[in-house]
């Protein structure tokens, strides 16, 4: 029933989400390091740019929460000198490092801007040395803020010029059966775009497509595992099949087959869900969600070998 109850979850994350004001409006970017970062440099330093970037997006009215629209920002460090001082009772490392930064879209490998930073660091080790140079970005120096009020502003700029061609792109996708990759095109355009409603509009078409080309695999799917008495996995099957679905009532058939044979705490996941199910404003967020899941695990599953995605 694990899947149930993240179900939920999502709705109810979606309710908070969409009730933030704050957030409304705002650009999402994944952040993403290449292969060669990962096998350079330890993962604390890593972590730093990460932690970095996401302080430095936040104030500039963007969030790295989520990567299911393929906008990443692209960190790469990049060591120009270190030279060991002599001193007192231990020696310092004095590190000379570039931090290159692309903000781009993985699905089209659009690049909106680029910056590069000079930093040093000192410390005991190098990787210290690095740790406090990438510690010294401030989110308040004005080449920054320029380079992310730059990619806002091509960002916005590309999605109001190419939008119209994104949804057809996403439409001849669509029935060609990359219903999956279709999603994923849709959800790139973000929430400050002038069609954004209309993408929204293009994708729970897309997605109620989608669930019709599903449904019998997870009514397959269902049917095999109560053959098995495992019935958490089969509505945990059941539960992704839309009320628009040809299989709803197949679905909601099997569901009351089980209910009786799944714990009390289940029953009551099951029945908040299906609750949500017949209710039109919650179940078109609930749609929304399982969009976004889609379009972000198509994401991770293209992603390039040479590219690690750090999904918050």
């Amino acid at each position: 029933m694990k899947k149930t109850i993240s179900l939920v979850f999502l709705f109810v994350s979606f309710i908070f989400f969409a009730q933030n004001k704050s957030d409304i409006g705002k650009l999402y970017l994944g952040i993403s390091f290449n292969e060669d970062q990962f096998n350079t440099f330890d993962q604390s330093i890593l972590k730093k740019v990460e932690g970095k970037l996401i302080q430095i997006l936040a104030e500039n009215g963007i969030a790295a929460s989520g990567y299911n629209n393929g906008l990443i920002i692209e960190p790469n460090i990049i060591i120009n000198n270190n030279e060991i001082v002599e001193g007192g009772m231990q020696n310092i490392n004095v590190t000379k490092i570039t931090l290159q930064i692309l903000i781009k879209q993985d699905q089209t490998q659009k690049i909106f801007a680029s910056l590069s930073k000079d930093l040093k660091g000192t410390g005991k080790t190098t990787d210290i040395a690095i740790n406090n140079a990438i510690n010294s970005l401030s989110s308040n120096d004005s080449s920054i803020s320029n380079f992310i009020e730059k990619s806002k502003s091509k960002i916005n700029q590309y999605y109001e010029q190419n939008c119209s061609s994104i949804i057809n792109r996403a439409s001849s996708l669509e029935k060609t059966g990359q219903y999956e990759e279709a999603l994923a095109l849709i959800m790139s355009v973000p929430e400050s775009a002038s069609c954004y409603n209309n993408a929204q509009n293009k994708a729970l078409e897309t997605y109620k497509n989608y669930q019709k080309k599903n449904c019998n695999s997870f009514i397959k799917q269902a049917q095999a595992s109560i053959a098995e008495k495992n019935y958490s996995l089969a509505l945990e099957n059941l539960t992704q099949i839309d009320s628009t679905s040809p299989c709803n009532t197949q679905s909601n058939a099997l569901i009351k087959s089980v209910e009786n044979k799944i714990s009390a705490e289940e029953k009551k996941d099951l029945d908040i869900l299906m609750k949500l199910h017949n209710d039109a404003v919650s179940l078109e967020k609930t749609r929304i969600n399982a969009i976004k899941d889609i379009a972000a695990a198509y994401y991770k599953s293209k992603t390039l070998p040479s590219h690690t995605i750090i999904v918050k």
